[in-house]
């Protein structure tokens, strides 16, 4: 009885002051020291019991792992401590949401939460509302990052020239602005690190190798000096070898990821991944250990990636089971391994197609915003292996796919035209346009089936 008590006058004073109880200042000096462990125990308790500040802080500490579960912990303990009214785990919400979001849905409500913040005069709001209008202008049509740039630099904010520089490329004036870029950019790049891909971007187009060789060496002297983050340094060396750059620089990005190996858990499933698209670079057994090491760190990623080597068959023997089990393990975050497992289903590789199972997971992997489950769907049913011819069906599905971007359903229904009668056409069009009316509804009211994951690979 003394201890709830205890707990509870820490609960009404956010004070330390009962021998033996965990409190607020202890988990502090624990989380200063490094002894992230000692810092949650004396945090959790608190959280659990209703403190605010407890639970804002216990949120942080999950927000820094960095792995999908931790952010997910991160942002239940956020909310929980913003449905109490408090102010820091509503922004960090918006933050973390603007930031990591891995769906429309979920980047709304970093926008919602940010701009609530931005209006009640908390301008650290300002430029991770201008980032989600720059990356997706798509979903925020209304939104005027120029004018929110604008003010920023007018209250002398540097974050706002990164801005302006990030929309010189967004807004297609790259090509006229690459001396602007570069003088907001220079001077400021360790303290705003999204400025080395910038950098990089100018010196890559314009064949300046020698000022990309110093910008490199610049941004590991940062990093080995602590100036830039782990996480600066894997965005960096990302964007390197991404479609996005001038010119790929795979050995510079494979460097990096090395530097920041085995600490840094992300880059050891990305470095996993160029070296299985540039095999060159490492055995196939040190894939699979990177990749291992870092889904046993929590990675969901990494486990995707296991599966699709071990269902491929291109870097280690192909072995269906485990291709199933890491793809059962990453399938409530990416959408691609419902694919997957559809695939597997579809094609047999267990033994026998089994096409009610292909059928189950492809629609699923559809629904969640995955278009190459729609063009599977579509053949599934054209086919009709183990399943029943329905021309219906094959037509929608072939439809949702094209409407996906998946050029190759051209060719399916031009391969189906002739067998299709124009009144079964007519009905799979108006089959389509229900399905898709479905999932845009279901997108926008956050429904979990309808969860979109932009990775597409498979």
């Amino acid at each position: 009885m003394n201890r709830l008590a205890c707990v509870v006058s820490l609960l009404g004073l956010g004070l330390a002051g009962c021998g033996g109880l965990p409190d607020l200042q202890r988990a502090e000096k624990a989380a200063m020291v490094g002894d992230v462990e000692e810092a949650r125990a004396q945090l959790m308790e608190l959280a659990q019991f209703g403190l605010a500040d407890a639970q804002v802080q216990l949120g942080d500490l999950y927000a820094e792992e960095d792995t999908p579960a931790a952010r997910q912990q991160a942002l239940d303990w956020y909310r929980k401590a913003a449905e109490q009214g408090n102010d820091r785990a509503a922004i960090r919400i918006g933050k973390l949401n603007a930031r990591e979001g891995d769906t429309p849905e979920q980047r709304a409500s970093g926008a919602r939460y940010l701009r609530k913040a931005l209006a009640a005069g908390d301008k650290s709001a300002l430029m991770p509302l201008v980032n989600l209008y720059i990356n997706f202008p798509n979903e925020f049509p209304n939104g005027d990052p120029l004018k929110l740039i604008q003010q920023a630099r007018a209250a002398g904010d540097p974050k706002g020239d990164v801005a302006l520089a990030r929309y010189y490329v967004s807004s297609g004036e790259f090509d006229r602005r690459t001396d602007e870029i570069e003088q907001l950019c220079v001077p400021i790049a360790e303290a705003h690190p999204d400025c080395f891909p910038l950098l990089a971007r100018v010196y890559l187009a314009g064949q300046r190798d020698a000022e990309f060789k110093a910008l490199v060496e610049r941004a590991t002297e940062a990093w080995e000096q602590g100036a830039i983050e782990d996480r600066d340094l894997y965005l960096f060396a990302r964007w390197l070898s991404d479609d996005e750059s001038p010119r790929k620089q795979v050995s510079t990005t494979n460097q990096f990821y090395r530097m920041l190996t085995p600490d840094y858990v992300p880059a050891l499933t990305a470095r996993a991944k160029l070296i299985m698209e540039h095999n060159y670079l490492a055995e196939p057994d040190v894939v699979i250990e990177m990749l291992t090491q870092a889904r046993n760190s929590g990675d969901v990623k990494a486990a995707l990636s296991l599966a699709r080597a071990y269902e491929r068959g291109r870097i280690v023997p192909a072995d269906p089971e485990k291709a199933v089990r890491y793809a059962m393990e990453a399938r409530e975050k990416y959408p691609s391994a419902e694919y997957l497992l559809g695939r597997i289903y579809k094609r047999g590789y267990l033994g026998e197609p089994e096409p009610d199972k292909a059928r189950q997971h492809l629609l699923t992997a559809a629904r969640r915003g995955f278009p190459k489950a729609d063009y599977a769907l579509a053949e599934l049913y054209w086919e009709g292996k183990g399943i029943e011819v329905n021309s219906l069906y094959a037509w929608s599905f072939a439809l949702l796919a094209l409407d996906g971007g998946i050029e190759r359903a051209r060719e399916l229904m031009v391969e189906m035209v002739l067998d299709v009668p124009k009144h079964i056409r007519t009905r799979a069009e108006a089959l389509y346009k229900q399905e898709r009316d479905a999932r845009r509804k279901m997108l926008a009211q956050g429904a979990p089936g309808a969860a979109n994951n932009t990775e597409q690979g498979g």
